[in-house]
């Protein structure tokens, strides 16, 4: 995947905080049920990861709206891609 050009500016958002408050929260609760196995610490677990899985969707189209042309049609470029003119090493095969 090449280097993508960036149409906004990353920001850490209030989805970024959440995410990391959920992931603390599942954490907390899985080891809650590692010392002392019980339904209430599994089902707050379970709950903490249902909740990060929605959150990080929405995360991810925040993060798709930096870079994605078609969502950004008509904006100004922030960031210009380089092209990296490396050659690709051959893998000698003996």
């Amino acid at each position: 995947m090449g280097i993508k050009a960036l149409y906004r500016a990353p920001v850490e958002s209030a989805r970024h905080e959440q995410i990391r408050l959920l992931v603390q929260e599942y954490f907390t609760q899985h080891q809650k049920l590692m010392d002392r196995p019980s339904r209430r610490y599994a089902e707050r677990a379970r709950r903490a990861l249902i909740k990060l899985k929605k959150v990080s969707h929405q995360r991810g189209l925040e993060l798709l709206d930096l870079y994605s042309p078609y969502r950004n049609q008509g904006k100004p470029i922030i960031t210009v891609p380089q092209k990296q003119n490396q050659p690709r090493k051959k893998h000698n095969v003996s």
